[in-house]
């Protein structure tokens, strides 16, 4: 805006567009990786960009698909490398992209420039989007938003093909966007007004724009292929707090969840990171203050369109409760129970809902000096919260300012402060975690994991049994419990619990090689040539299994073997640290014999 006076040059609403949603973000550029972030560039194929493995990756075993977000973040690897603000500089990018193509939807859809530019004001500027354009591993999120905005401009145009392959790549980005052809469809029925009553206007457009069938049947089989036609998974249960409820009190909160997003597009204050267990409490009453405010917000949903007779009004309505529907919680658990990106898409109809408003009712655009205080309140709540996302120290920290209760945070702050070298405030929040949460899987492990660290193996045992009594079949608390009982010279606990790991997952390594070590200290020494043998089946360049084994051939008496481990060892690695002994004991019985 200039100095705040209305943009009355429509050749400059694209500018004013872009300055606003580049200066909203320009300082996530200084802000490192958080939360996720590290697993996706942990991920070889995504720092190598390996196309074929990422189109065909079922993403950590998480049944997750999308390819696209992966492709773009594989290169933007190519470009920055391990730099976080090229990540935080395409997120912003592609904000103002999406910035961009709210302007030409609304353009197309209000048919008012003016109303059209504070349409995307509000939108480049709302603070609901910080989580996506701060958060790294959101690109999913702003590659759907781009594809979908894309799609629904090119079927405005009348450009079929390219609208279904928008719609598909939106897919392919994230699951939300395939709600686009239902959004579509409603915008016929209730703003285009074809002939005919409602049914007719349905089968005709379906018979026209068959094509959003067939790109969603093609996504959904390449899903299948990878996945195995797996659901999106809900994650543990300690992530969505919903799954715990019975589900009377489940649907209960999800309706007070509503009230709480209905209030965050009005007033987003109190935006949160994370909202999973103890953040949200659950319905327990009719009478419960927020439930109410929900029933409040969908019945005013549904009588103000009809109250107004506005289409617009209905159809921007029924367009936010469609980007709600898959996330909702109400048939399938989401992976969360409520997250700020999961009104995203939800953005998109709240600001085209403005744009009519304007539009409607010209003597708000007199009131512009308003609307620009309104505009740079919600830019500095964005640029506030960025702030928020420097870090998992600021962003978990900020989660608790709000949520003191809130025990995943109290995990991921505690992890943090590890991170950092600080035991004493790792502890505390693990701690505090279990307080919270006792049934909370992960603080017992990594609160184990510290004790470990500190050599006090009983509290650490103590931990790690504590985990086992909640989730028997997990496998890294029962190797690191070995590990601990081998620490402790306990062979035989150590041994349970490695063949416990080996039960449930045969080819852990590390517990092959530690297994066949607690034998050697127990003398049973055939078993721990099962085991070394069974290390290099899994990796047959596993130096250390070599070793291991040419000692214990060593013992045995059984130089030929013994010969034979160590010839192999010496191959794969000369430079070993036992090189010199290992040649002279081949050299001595070589010439013995």
């Amino acid at each position: 805006m200039n100095g705040l006076k209305p943009i009355r040059s429509q050749a400059a609403h694209p500018v004013a567009i872009v300055l606003l949603g580049l200066g909203c973000y320009a300082n996530t550029l200084g802000n490192g990786f958080v939360f996720d972030d590290s697993a996706y560039l942990a991920s070889a194929m995504v720092r190598e960009l390996e196309i074929g493995e990422i189109f065909a990756a079922n993403w950590l075993g998480l049944d997750i698909y999308r390819p696209l977000a992966l492709l773009s973040l594989g290169c933007d690897f190519l470009l920055y490398g391990e730099a976080p603000m090229g990540f935080h500089l395409t997120n912003a990018l592609l904000h103002a992209i999406n910035g961009l193509l709210l302007y030409a939807l609304a353009r197309e859809l209000v048919s008012h420039g003016q109303a059209a530019l504070w349409a995307a004001l509000v939108y480049i500027c709302h603070p609901l989007q910080t989580e996506v354009v701060g958060w790294v591993s959101a690109r999913g999120d702003l590659l759907a938003s781009s594809f979908f905005l894309g799609g629904f401009l090119a079927y405005l145009s009348g450009r079929r093909t390219a609208s279904w392959a928008l719609y598909a790549a939106a897919v392919l980005s994230k699951e939300t966007a395939v709600i686009l052809p239902a959004v579509l469809l409603l915008h016929a029925c209730w703003i285009e007004r074809a002939a005919g009553g409602w049914w007719t206007r349905v089968t005709d457009w379906c018979k026209s724009h068959w094509g959003y069938a067939v790109a969603l049947g093609a996504v959904l089989a390449l899903r299948f292929g990878v996945l195995g036609g797996a659901d999106a998974s809900a994650g543990p249960a300690s992530t969505n707090f919903l799954a715990e409820l019975d589900i009377a009190p489940r649907w209960a909160t999800v309706v007070a969840i509503w009230a709480r997003y209905a209030l965050l597009l009005v007033v987003p204050l109190r935006l949160s990171a994370d909202y999973s267990f103890a953040s949200i409490p659950p319905v327990a009453s009719p009478l419960d203050p927020w439930f109410i405010a929900g029933l409040i917000f969908v019945a005013a949903s549904v009588a103000l369109p009809w109250w107004t007779r506005s289409r617009s009004l209905a159809f921007a309505t029924a367009f936010l409760w469609l980007s709600l529907l898959p996330v909702s919680n109400v048939f399938v658990l989401a992976p969360s129970g409520m997250a700020e990106r999961y009104l995203h898409l939800g953005l998109i109809a709240a600001t085209l809902a403005i744009g009519w408003g304007v539009a409607r009712a010209p003597v708000l655009l007199r009131l512009w000096p308003l609307g620009g205080v309104v505009v740079l309140l919600l830019s500095a709540a964005t640029i506030g919260r960025n702030r928020d996302w420097r870090s998992d120290l600021s962003l978990f920290s900020a989660v608790l300012e709000y949520y003191p209760d809130n025990a995943r945070a109290h995990d991921n702050l505690a992890y943090s402060y590890y991170r950092r070298g600080d035991f004493g405030r790792a502890v505390y929040h693990y701690q505090r975690a279990i307080d919270i949460q006792p049934t909370r899987l992960r603080a017992h492990f990594n609160l184990g994991m510290l004790y470990s660290q500190a050599r006090r193996y009983d509290a650490a045992l103590a931990s790690f049994k504590t985990a086992l009594a909640l989730h028997p079949t997990h496998v890294e608390t029962h190797f690191n419990t070995g590990l601990i009982y081998q620490k402790m010279q306990r062979y035989a606990e150590a041994i349970g619990h490695y063949r416990a790991v080996l039960d449930l997952d045969p080819g852990h390594a590390k517990t092959r090689y530690n297994i066949g070590r607690a034998y050697e200290r127990t003398d049973r020494l055939s078993e721990a040539v099962g085991q070394y043998n069974a290390l290099i089946e899994l990796n047959p360049a596993a130096a250390k299994a070599y070793y291991r084994l040419g000692e214990v051939y060593y013992r045995l008496g059984n130089i030929r073997q013994m010969t034979e481990s160590w010839t192999a060892l010496l191959r794969i690695e000369p430079d070993h640290a036992n090189a010199r002994r290992v040649r002279e004991i081949i050299g001595q019985n070589s010439r013995s014999e």
